[in-house]
Formats: structure tokens, sequence, C-alpha cells
């Protein structure tokens, strides 16, 4: 079903005092260094000039110099991605070229290139990460189904974490406060020598956050060990993370002036554990190199809701053996990977205020291939296919339900460099998505509703390119979907839609001035609309999608005020947008637009980091997320924070 009524499910730990108030001068990261090496696009160690789709890459300079304190505070200032709250968790949704409520189904997250996405419709535990672990963030636009699979037709975002090198003797200590009782510690240290490395991080934060009822507490700890050979590494990583909130539910169209910050469900709560671990390693030999990751992924959740207790505990098992094979074929240089991936996951499910017991089970088996081809020094072209079988298992109410499909996904790209500083680049591909088990589920005692294969035809071209002080991209897609999976709230059941689609534009770019000045600005125009067809019995062609706004832009200047002082300013503009459950745009009113201004001032001395951050500096009254009702007027919305001060004091040292 529709993870409406048990979104707060859906917890990820975060700084979560400052819900939606993005922090100043993210957008300035998007210029600066470019990195040595990326994995998303190949799933090997891979310099993002050799990618025939351009990725983005956000380093952990990048991310120290912005101001963010997570992750999709990080993300909420790049081209195309919208963050929302719409559970009023610390967790938010991460919405890469338009997809609304399902967003989380259809960007595909990644933690070291392991997909970290649920198969249910709850987000991604991407806060559980603190930034202090971050090495980069790796950003591919509308690609990612060849190698990775389901739910990548709006991209795919990698999270690479720091591991423990050679010859390490480092550490780092962070302590924060901020409005709305917000503090939080962390620690991190590495020791290595030259054949054994290990790291270890722990974090704790508490807040009392901007609404009444919507405490957060959470730790988290990771661990790891890495093993150095005489052709590569084996690693061996373990996270380990822990929240309790308390759960403020939505407001009212009246309760947003008159109590915006106040809650109609004082009792209501959640918590959540979550362990993953994961043994993989890469070796390098005279053909080329062969990698493998071995994955376990254990999440139990419980919130208090409606008088009664939800239950769900997951478990995911993955292998993903791998291999990178150069080779050449007279003056044509080929880079093929070609790989197996197999995933196990199970589900149970216990909710006492209707007694309903449900158990879901979903294997995946895959193979794919990509073939890299450098044709001539300034031209390259990738080719990749994917084929996918999919074996659904749900058990309600002594009813079992069983579904086997088989699915296939394709990339065909090109890249042609332009002059010394750009390249052209055009692909077409086709992506898909399979049905989680909150799309099928019936919440009865009869058969599942199983749903077809999301499947979507893809088109990019785009131009980008960079110099010693500026970068720009220019990138117009298309993605025309059939059966896209989407919740009917008439039928109260997930439904395949008729045809749809998905258009954009995006710009953009940054630059240095006089070498103390950096401008950045970008800038996305969607379209998200029914191609044909009926819902709910209405006719629906050429309606507009919820929750897409058409028009999102970002503009950021900082300055670098002495050698040891930044100043930074970010306007994050979010347009107008549908409120959810309006698809067939009957609804008389839009989601308001909002922006949303903030500040950064960092000074370093030594090892010694101090910052501070303004959010929402203007004080806006917006929300990202609201539900239309079934009267003219009528909605519900998560509130976002207002004005906000936070307060970040960082101690490094590196002993080697």
């Amino acid at each position: 079903m529709h993870r409406i009524t048990f979104a707060s499910l859906a917890l990820v730990p975060a700084l979560s005092a400052l819900p939606c108030a993005e922090s100043a001068g993210a957008d300035l990261l998007s210029h600066l260094s470019v990195p040595t090496v990326v994995v998303t696009g190949a799933r090997f160690q891979q310099s993002p000039a050799d990618h025939p789709v351009g990725v983005q890459v956000l380093t952990a300079d990048d991310i120290s110099r912005s101001g963010a304190t997570t992750i999709p505070e990080v993300l909420s200032k790049q081209a195309g991605i919208v963050v929302r709250d719409n559970a009023g968790s610390p967790n938010r949704q991460i919405d890469l070229r338009g997809f609304g409520m399902f967003a989380d189904q259809n960007t595909l997250i990644l933690v070291n290139g392991q997909r970290i996405s649920e198969n249910e419709q709850t987000p991604a535990n991407l806060a559980s990460l603190s930034l202090a672990d971050v090495e980069r963030i790796e950003i591919l636009r509308g690609s990612g189904a060849v190698l990775y699979g389901s739910g990548a037709t709006g991209g795919t975002i990698n999270v690479i974490t720091r591991s423990p090198a050679a010859g390490d003797r480092a550490g780092r200590l962070v302590a924060t406060a901020g409005s709305y009782g917000t503090w939080g510690m962390g620690a991190r240290g590495s020791v290595g020598s030259d054949r054994l490395a290990a790291a270890v991080s722990v974090n704790h934060l508490a807040s009392d956050n901007y609404r009444r009822n919507n405490d957060v507490r959470e730790q988290n700890a990771q661990a790891e060990l890495r093993w150095f050979t005489d052709r590569g590494s084996l690693s061996l990583a373990v996270s380990h993370s822990q929240e309790d909130l308390r759960l403020p539910s939505s407001r009212s169209a009246a309760q947003l002036v008159s109590d915006r910050r106040g809650t109609s469900t004082p009792d209501d709560s959640a918590s959540l554990d979550a362990t993953r671990v994961v043994l993989g390693g890469t070796q390098q030999y005279e053909w080329g190199s062969f990698a493998a990751d071995f994955m376990h992924r254990d999440r139990s959740s419980q919130s208090f809701q409606f008088g009664g207790f939800n239950t769900i505990d997951s478990k995911v098992l993955g292998l993903s053996p791998r291999v990178r094979i150069p080779f050449g074929i007279g003056s044509v240089q080929h880079t093929l990977i070609a790989g197996i991936d197999w995933e196990s996951w199970d589900f149970d499910n216990r909710i006492t205020s209707f007694s309903y017991t449900g158990t879901g089970k979903q294997d995946n088996a895959a193979v794919y291939f990509q073939d890299t081809i450098v044709i001539a020094p300034d031209t390259t072209v990738s080719l990749g296919a994917r084929q996918q079988r999919a074996r659904s298992e749900i058990r309600e109410s002594g009813a079992i339900s069983t579904r086997n499909r088989n699915i296939r996904a394709s990339e065909l790209a090109l890249r042609q460099a332009i002059g010394e500083a750009g390249s052209i680049y055009a692909k077409i591909g086709r992506s898909f998505r399979i049905a989680n088990v909150d799309d099928v589920r019936c919440f009865c005692a009869g058969p599942a509703n199983f749903l077809e294969p999301q499947t979507s035809s893809d088109r990019e071209v785009g131009l980008d390119g960079s110099r010693p002080d500026s970068r720009w991209r220019v990138a117009y897609f298309v993605s025309k979907l059939q059966n896209e999976i989407l919740f009917d709230p008439v039928g109260f059941r997930n439904v395949n839609l008729p045809p749809t689609q998905r258009s954009g534009l995006e710009l953009d770019g940054s630059v240095t001035l006089a070498g103390k000045w950096t401008a950045g600005a970008n800038y996305a125009w969607t379209r998200a609309r029914f191609r044909d067809g009926t819902f709910s019995g209405a006719t629906v062609g050429g309606n507009e999608i919820p929750l897409v706004p058409k028009h999102k832009a970002t503009l950021s200047l900082g300055y670098q005020a002495t050698e040891a002082m930044v100043l930074s300013a970010t306007a994050t503009y979010v347009g107008t947008q549908r409120f959810d459950n309006d698809q067939t745009n009957s609804f008389n009113a839009k989601m308001p637009a909002y922006t949303v201004v903030d500040f950064t001032v960092a000074h370093e001395s030594g090892p010694w980091r101090l910052r501070g951050v303004l959010l929402n500096a203007l004080g806006a009254d917006y929300f990202s997320y609201g539900v239309a009702g079934g009267s003219p007027g009528v909605y519900n919305a998560y509130p976002a924070a207002g004005r906000a001060v936070l307060v970040n004091l960082d101690y490094h040292f590196d002993g080697r």
C-alpha cells in the first residue's frame, strides 16, 4: 500500500533539528575539485572523463566547505533533485527528475556501490551516515539500471565512505549545538600498517526539533578492517544505527496558520534498529580485475500509531561478483565489465490495531555487462544490457500469492569531446522498477495485488565541461514510462498508471572570480505528466503528476574573507506543485512556491574548524509535502522549520 498511513516507519537518523532547512553554501561545493576516481557508473574505480554519461562528484572537501550537516542537505542544492519531508521523520525523500510521492522507488541509493534502497515504501537509511565519514558523493542522473537494476529511472546516488589506508594515524572529534535543543558529538579514528588498517566512527545526536512531539535521539557506529594484498585489498565493514523518534503527524491548512508547530498525535512514536555488514574485495590480475561483495542488512522498526503497534522486520542477503577486462581490437580500446547480482529479501509485518500479520519474500538474480569503447581519443561509446529475474511471494492472513517476472534494461551512450574543455553526449536506454511489498499487499485475506513491472524508455542529450576556474552542464531528457506504479486514493491501493512521461532541462554552472569569490547557479525545468488514459475513472491525459515542481533554482555566493575564513550564502527556490493525491488536477490550489536563504561562516585555525550556519534566514513559512483532502481548500502538510542556528566545532589530526 501507499506509505502515507505508515510513513513514520521511514526512519533515518539525521541532524533532524533542522527539517527541510538546507545548509548554506551547498551549491558552492559543486564547482571545486575534480576527483580522480568514481565507481557509480562502472562498479570499478574509473575517471569521470572515461564515462560517456556525465557523473557529478562531490568530494569530501566540497562537502566540508558547503556548511551542510546531512547528506540530504547536500543533495537538496543540486540541479534536478528535490528533497521533501513527507513523514515528520528526520529522513528525507530524495527525488531525482520528478517522481513525486514514489521517488524513493525511482531514485536508487547506494553506499559504496551497494544498494540500500529498501524494497518497501520507505526511504533509504542515508542519514545514518555522518558527513565526517563521507569521502565523496557521486550523482549519475537518469542512469544506473544496467549495472544496478530496479529503481534507477530517475538516477543513481552513490555515497562513498572513508576507508582506512595503509599507514593511517588519523582522528577527528566533532561537537554540534543549535536551535531546538540540538546537540551532538562524534569521533572517528583510523590506524594502519603496510598490510592492515582499521577505522572506527561513532556519533550521537539529540534534538527536540521544530515541531512538538518530534524529539529524536540517535546513535550510529561504523567499523572497517582492510587487508592489503599484493594484488588489491579485502575488507570487512560493519555499521549499526539506532533511533528513537516522536511523531507529530501532519497539520491541516487551518493549523498551519494557528499552530504550525503543534501536534495532533502526542502519544505517537517510532524506533529503528539497523545493521549492515559487507565483506568484499578487489584483486588485480594480468587479464584485468575481479571484485566481489557479500552483503547482509537487518532492519527492525516499530511505531505506535492509531492506538496500536506496527512492527516491521526485514533482512537482505546479497552477493555481487564481477570482472573488469580491458582489451584492444586494432586501435579500438575496450573495457568490459560483467557480473552477477543475487539478492534475497525477507519481510515480516505485524499491526496490532487491526490484528494484521503479513510476510513477504523477493529473490532477484541478474546478469549484466557494460562495454566502454574508446573509438578515438575524443570519442567514447558505451553499451550495456541487464537481464533480471524476480520471484515475489506474499503471505497475508493465511493466503499465499507468488509471481515470477523477467525484465531487462539496456543503455547506449556516446561522448564526443569538443575542444579541450568540453564534451557533448547522448544516450538512449531502458530502465525498470519491480513492484515492492507495499505496492502489492492488500492487507486482507485475498490474493496479493501483483502489478506489472514499470518500464521506461529514456533519452538524454547534454553538454558539459570544466576549466580550473569554472564548470558547466546543460542536459535535456525525456523518459516515457509504461505501467508506472502509483497510489490510487479512491481505490486505496497501488496501481499501474496509464502512459506517463518525465521531461526536463537542467542547467548547472559555477565560476571562481578574482581568486576570492565563487558564484554558482543551477536551474531545473521538470515536467511530469500523464500522456493518456484514465485514473480513478477520470480522464487524465495531459494532466500534471503531483509533487513535481516545474521550476527549481539555486543561487550561491562565496567569499574567502581571509586565509582562514570563508563566508557563503545560498538561496533555493522551489516552484508551485500539485498536492499529493491530485492526479485529476481538480483540487482548487497548488502547494505554494517557497524560497529558503541560508548563510554560513567558517573559520579554520590549524587542526580546529569552527562553523556557524543560519538556516532559513528570512524565516519563510513553507512545507515541502502536502496531501489534498476531499473538499476544496482542505489539505494536510508537514511544516518545515523556521529560522535556526547551528554551530559546529571540529578538531582533526593526522599522525602520519
